[in-house]
C-alpha cells in the first residue's frame, strides 16, 4: 500500500474516531461548565474521564498532524516543514499527556 493511501485512510479512520469521542468532549465540559478549576480538575481525574481525554488528545493530535502534513506537501513541500510538524504535533502530545498525568497521579495542587 502506497503512502498515499495509508495518509488518506488514517486520516478518515482519526475523523471516524473523533466523531464520538467529541460528542464526549461536548458532553463533559457541558456538565461541568462554570464549575471551579478545582472540581473540573478532579472529574477529570476520574478513570473513565482521564482515559476519555487522553484519547480524545491523541486522535486530535493525530489528525492534526495528518491535515498540516497535506497542506505542508500541497503547498510548501519542504522536508524540513514536515519534519517540524512531526516534532511540534509530538510535543504537543506530550505536553498534554504529561499534564494529564499529572492531574491523575498528584493531583491538583
Amino acid at each position: 500500500m502506497s503512502d498515499g493511501i495509508k495518509h488518506w485512510k488514517y486520516s478518515r479512520i482519526s475523523s471516524i474516531v473523533l466523531i464520538p469521542l467529541t460528542i464526549w468532549f461536548i458532553a463533559f465540559f457541558s456538565k461541568n461548565f462554570g464549575m471551579p478549576f478545582e472540581k473540573v480538575a478532579s472529574s477529570l481525574a476520574t478513570p473513565f474521564n482521564s482515559f476519555m481525554m487522553l484519547i480524545f488528545i491523541t486522535a486530535t493530535i493525530f489528525h492534526l498532524q495528518q491535515g498540516l502534513q497535506v497542506i505542508i506537501e500541497d503547498y510548501v513541500y519542504r522536508r524540513l516543514w514536515i519534519n517540524l510538524n512531526k516534532m511540534f504535533c509530538s510535543l504537543l502530545f506530550i505536553v498534554s499527556a504529561v499534564s494529564i498525568g499529572k492531574m491523575v497521579f498528584v493531583g491538583v495542587l
